[in-house]
């Protein structure tokens, strides 16, 4: 999974960025030139770490996933050409989601590129950007397609049928709605789509950066969010000095200031579920990891993430779920209580699932 980070500057992208994968990036108003910061953001998960207590493994490793901040991608950085520009939001179109930080945080250090603080401007003037860019995207296509749809060649009737397919998205994204809106009407039509790979078809995680003084219960964080279901308000540039520090000393601030989890805690979940993304998990003495599946994902396809050997050797899936072992006590009781199933490549694997994969590898 890869999410890309966006924003206007000085929203604090790369202050989150540093805060979930650990980076230490500088960060300023503009954050530097155009360009990007990749990193890599450990997934927390409780239940992860009692699997870990209870095989004491030699190996252990969550779930991992890509972040990308991308610095000067949004109007008002200035330093960005046309050039610079497109090569990002083409970089943009390579992420599974987005994570739009909105600056809710006032700061006279830091001024607003548009002179003042509004979350909800901000977050239609980025919303626009992107649509804007999938209409020149999409424009450019179909005016292509148009002429070489008149001439006699061996991709005409497929060419006729991207164009439908095409001028159907244009008309949305002219009205000024997100391809994320389009239902294709059969599979051609969905491939046309999935090739463009457009910006407004990919699922959103919105982050409100407020000021320290704005978290906990009755703050702006908290209003920002009832206002905007699924949305997450932290303070990125706290979140960054937490976690920076040892993990025991970071509980105890953490603690302190009433935060329940630390941000990259709370953006994977956040992202798990704008993707439909759940985990798996694989155990033993020798290693104790979570892996990332989308919802839906057979047990075949669940192999190949562990290796493509599994995949195409593929025998049978060893199943059973995180809470039977835990009230079993261990895989004999979960065995004993007749918990402990076999699946074939076909079985859709569930969130927290233990999985264990049979394969004829020679």
């Amino acid at each position: 999974m890869k999410l890309g980070i966006i924003g206007f500057p000085g929203s604090g992208k790369t202050s989150l960025f540093n805060a979930v994968t650990g980076g230490s990036q500088a960060v300023g108003q503009y954050g530097g030139q155009p360009g990007l910061h990749v990193g890599i953001m450990k997934v927390p998960d409780a239940r992860l770490e009692k699997l870990r207590g209870m095989y004491n493994p030699k190996s252990y490793k969550p779930a991992v996933v890509d972040c990308v901040d991308f610095t000067g991608l949004i109007g008002g950085a200035g330093g960005g050409g046309k050039e610079v520009k497109g090569e990002l939001l083409g970089k943009l179109r390579e992420v599974d989601a987005i994570v739009h930080i909105v600056r809710a945080f006032e700061n006279a250090e830091v001024p607003h590129v548009l002179e003042s603080v509004d979350p909800k401007r901000d977050l239609g003037e980025v919303e626009s950007e992107l649509l804007f860019a999938d209409l020149a995207q999409c424009t450019s296509r179909v005016e292509k397609l148009r002429v070489q749809v008149t001439k006699p060649t061996k991709t005409q009737e497929q060419d006729k049928k991207e164009l439908a397919t095409l001028e159907k998205v244009l008309k949305l994204l002219e009205d000024g709605k997100p391809v994320r809106g389009f239902t294709p009407a059969n599979d051609d039509e969905t491939k046309h789509v999935a090739a463009f790979q457009f910006l407004t078809i990919k699922q959103v995680a919105v982050v409100f950066n407020v000021g320290e003084g704005d978290l906990g219960a009755g703050g702006l964080g908290e209003t920002l969010q009832q206002a905007h279901p699924g949305s997450l308000a932290l303070c990125a540039k706290l979140e960054m000095e937490l976690a920076q520090l040892p993990e025991e000393e970071r509980a105890v601030f953490l603690q302190d200031l009433g935060i329940a989890e630390p941000a990259a805690a709370r953006l994977a979940r956040q992202a798990y579920a704008a993707l439909g993304a759940i985990s798996f998990f694989t155990v033993g003495e020798d290693e104790v990891r979570a892996w990332t599946i989308r919802k839906g994902d057979s047990a075949v396809v669940a192999a190949g993430k562990i290796h493509t050997d599994l995949s195409k050797g593929f025998i049978r899936a060893e199943v059973f779920s995180y809470e039977e072992l835990i009230a079993a006590g261990d895989e004999k009781g979960v065995k004993a209580a007749g918990k402990f199933r076999l699946e074939g490549k076909d079985y859709i694997v569930q969130d927290a699932d233990i999985v264990h994969v049979r394969a004829n590898t020679r």
